[in-house]
C-alpha cells in the first residue's frame, strides 16, 4: 500500500401532483448578468459564466445534483434544489428541481422550476414557525394537499391555534435528480427539516417526463413502505425517503428507508413503464432486517453518519448502517454504504442481485494510512473511525474505484482510491487529503481551525466525475472544484482548484457549498452551489481537452 499523499494548498406550465410549476422561456434580451464575484482561489481553472434566470440576472439559487452524468446531453441538464440563500427561506427553494437551457453555454438559463408543493394554494409556514420544531403543540395533523392555511393568523404562527392540516410536501426535500432513458427524470422525496419527523412527509421517488425540458409532465410516485406512527411518540421513523439513486437501464437503483429495516436498504425499482414503477429488488446488510435479524446485528445504529466517529461500546461499533449511493457499470453494482463501507454486487439479473464483497474500512485502525487517523482519534477522545462513504464511481479502462466519504467534522471526509482487480478482495491503494481536512481546532475537535475560511461547509469531499482516464473533478465542499491527475492510481496529483471568493457580508456567497461536476461542451465545467447557483468553469491545466 502506498504512503498517503498530502498537497500544498496552492494561493492563487403542466400536470402536477400537488406542484406548482413555473415555465420561462430563455431571455431576448442578450445582455450580459451581472458579474459573479472575483474569484479567491484559482488554479488552472477559469470561470467563463454563471447559470441565470429567466430576466438575465445571476441566478443565486441552490443547485444540487446535476444529471445526466458525466455529460449534458447537449442542450440541457437538470438540478435538484438546496438551500436557498439566505440560509432560511419562505420560497420552498429545496423542494423543487430545475430545466436547464444551454443554448448559450456559457450562460445556462434556468427554464423552469418545479415545485413539490403548490406555493399558492399550499403555502409554506414561514421560516421562524414554531411547525419546525421538535416541541410542535399539534403533531399528526390530517394530510391534505394543498392545505390551505391562512399562515398570517397570528395564534397559528404563534404554535397556539391548531392548523386545519399539513401538506406533506412542507419538508419534503428534492436535492436529487437521475435521468434515465427516453427523457425520464427521477426526483427524489426525503423527509429534511429537523423537528418534523412526527409530520407526513413525501417519500419515495417521483418520475417525470422531460421531453419538452420547459414543461416536464408528471408521470408517478413510488413510496417507499412505512410503518404507522409510533403510538407512544408519533415518530415515523421509517419515512424519511429517498436519498440518492442512479439508473441502469430501466433500472433504477436507489437506497430508501423501508418498513421492517434498520437504516435505508438497496431498492431496485424496474421503470419499463415508468406510469408504473414496479419494486424488482431489495438487499440489505445482514442486521438490518427488524426484529428478524436484531440478534445478528453487530452494531449499534446512530442517527447521524455525518458527524459521528464510530468508537467501540460494549463489544459493537456505533454506526449509522445506511445504502447511500449505487453506481453501476454492466453487471456490476458498486454501492457506498456509508458507515458500512464499499459492497459489490453481481446485478446480471437485477432481480436477484448477489453478493460479491464488502470493503468496511470504517473500523478504529482498520488502515495506518489513513491520513485522518489521528484527527479522528483525537476528535474521539479514542480509538475511533470517521468518515461516511458517499459514492464510488470507476476510473474508465482500469480496475480502480475512486471513492469519496462526506464527513461533516473534523476530520473532514477525503478520497480514497480502490483497486478491485479482485473484486472478492477490495483494497485501497492510495489517500488523498489535504492539511485543511485534518486541522482540527484543540480546543474545538469537530471544528476546523479555521472556521472563517469554511463559514457554509467544511472541506469535504463529496460528487464528481472523470474526464478520460485519468483527470478526476472533484466536488470538495467548501474547498469548490479540485482537479486530479489520477493516471497513477497508486499516486494521485492535484492538477487544478477553483473557489470563488467568501464575502461574508453577502449572504449568498458566504462560503463554498460546491456539490457536483458535470461536462459540457468544448470542455466546459458545470459546478453546482449548494446556496449560490451554478458556474461555468474551463480546466486549462495539463490533459486539458483540445476541443
Amino acid at each position: 500500500m502506498k504512503s498517503v499523499i498530502w498537497s500544498t494548498y496552492l494561493p492563487g406550465c403542466l400536470l402536477g401532483l400537488a406542484l406548482s410549476l413555473g415555465c420561462s422561456a430563455p431571455p431576448e434580451s442578450e445582455s450580459e448578468p451581472a458579474p459573479a464575484p472575483a474569484n479567491e482561489d484559482v488554479w488552472n481553472i477559469e470561470q467563463i459564466g454563471n447559470a441565470v434566470t429567466s430576466d438575465g440576472q445571476v441566478d443565486l439559487g441552490g443547485y444540487s445534483k446535476l444529471a445526466p452524468w458525466p455529460n449534458t446531453d447537449g442542450r440541457y441538464f437538470y438540478s435538484g434544489c438546496y438551500d436557498p440563500a439566505p440560509l432560511v427561506s419562505n420560497m420552498g427553494e429545496d423542494r423543487c428541481f430545475l430545466t436547464v437551457d444551454l443554448e448559450t453555454p456559457d450562460r445556462p438559463v434556468r427554464l423552469a422550476t418545479v415545485y413539490g408543493f403548490d406555493r399558492t394554494a399550499s403555502p409554506s409556514p414561514p421560516p421562524d414557525h414554531v411547525v419546525w420544531s421538535p416541541t410542535y403543540p399539534f403533531p399528526n395533523l390530517p394530510v391534505q394537499a394543498p392545505c390551505m392555511v391562512d399562515w398570517d393568523n397570528p395564534g397559528i404562527s404563534a404554535g397556539t391555534t391548531r392548523p386545519a392540516c399539513w401538506d406533506p410536501g412542507w419538508n419534503t426535500h428534492t436535492h436529487y435528480v437521475s435521468q434515465g432513458p427516453a427523457k425520464l427524470l427521477a426526483v427524489n422525496q426525503e423527509r429534511y427539516r429537523g423537528g418534523t419527523d412526527r409530520q407526513a412527509s413525501n417519500h419515495g421517488v417521483k418520475f417525470y417526463d422531460v421531453s419538452d425540458p420547459a414543461a416536464p409532465v408528471f408521470l408517478s410516485y413510488w413510496e417507499s413502505p412505512s410503518a404507522a406512527p409510533d403510538p407512544d411518540t408519533g415518530v415515523m421513523e421509517d419515512a424519511r425517503g429517498t436519498h440518492h439513486f442512479n439508473f441502469s437501464g430501466p433500472y433504477l437503483y436507489l437506497g430508501a428507508t423501508y418498513e421492517g429495516y434498520v437504516g435505508r436498504i438497496l431498492v431496485i425499482l424496474d421503470l419499463t413503464d415508468p406510469r408504473r414503477p414496479v419494486e424488482a429488488a431489495k438487499w440489505w446488510i445482514p442486521g438490518q432486517k427488524t426484529p428478524e435479524e436484531d440478534a445478528v446485528r453487530d452494531w449499534v445504529q446512530t442517527p447521524n453518519a455525518l458527524r459521528t466517529p464510530i468508537v467501540d461500546e460494549g463489544g459493537k461499533l456505533t454506526k449509522h448502517v445506511a445504502m447511500h449511493y449505487a453506481t453501476i457499470y454492466g453487471n456490476r453494482a458498486y454501492l457506498s454504504y456509508n458507515q458500512a463501507g464499499l459492497v459489490i454486487l453481481d446485478v446480471e439479473d437485477p432481480r436477484n442481485p448477489k453478493f460479491i464483497s464488502r470493503l468496511d474500512y470504517l473500523v478504529p485502525n482498520f488502515d495506518p494510512t489513513n491520513p485522518n487517523q489521528e484527527a479522528c482519534n483525537r476528535a474521539a477522545g479514542t480509538d475511533a473511525a470517521c468518515g461516511n462513504t458517499h459514492s464510488a464511481k470507476l476510473l474508465p479502462g482500469k480496475d480502480v474505484l475512486w471513492m469519496t466519504d462526506e464527513y461533516f467534522s473534523c476530520p473532514y471526509g477525503h478520497l480514497r482510491m480502490v483497486d478491485i482487480s479482485d473484486e472478492t478482495q477490495p483494497r485501497i491503494i492510495s489517500h488523498f487529503a489535504y492539511p485543511e481536512n485534518t486541522a482540527c481546532d484543540p480546543s474545538n475537535p469537530g471544528r476546523t481551525a479555521d472556521p472563517a475560511r469554511f463559514p457554509r461547509r467544511g472541506p469535504s469531499t463529496h460528487i464528481g466525475n472523470t474526464l478520460g482516464d485519468d483527470l478526476l473533478f472533484l466536488a470538495w465542499y467548501g474547498m469548490g472544484v479540485r482537479v486530479f491527475d489520477i493516471a497513477n492510481p497508486e499516486s494521485p496529483v492535484e492538477t487544478g482548484h477553483y473557489m470563488y471568493k467568501i464575502d461574508p457580508t453577502v449572504p449568498e456567497f458566504a462560503g463554498n457549498d460546491t456539490y457536483d461536476v458535470i461536462f459540457g461542451p468544448g470542455g466546459r465545467l458545470y459546478a453546482s452551489d449548494g446556496t449560490s447557483g451554478l458556474r461555468v468553469l474551463r480546466y486549462t491545466g495539463p490533459g486539458v481537452p483540445t476541443d
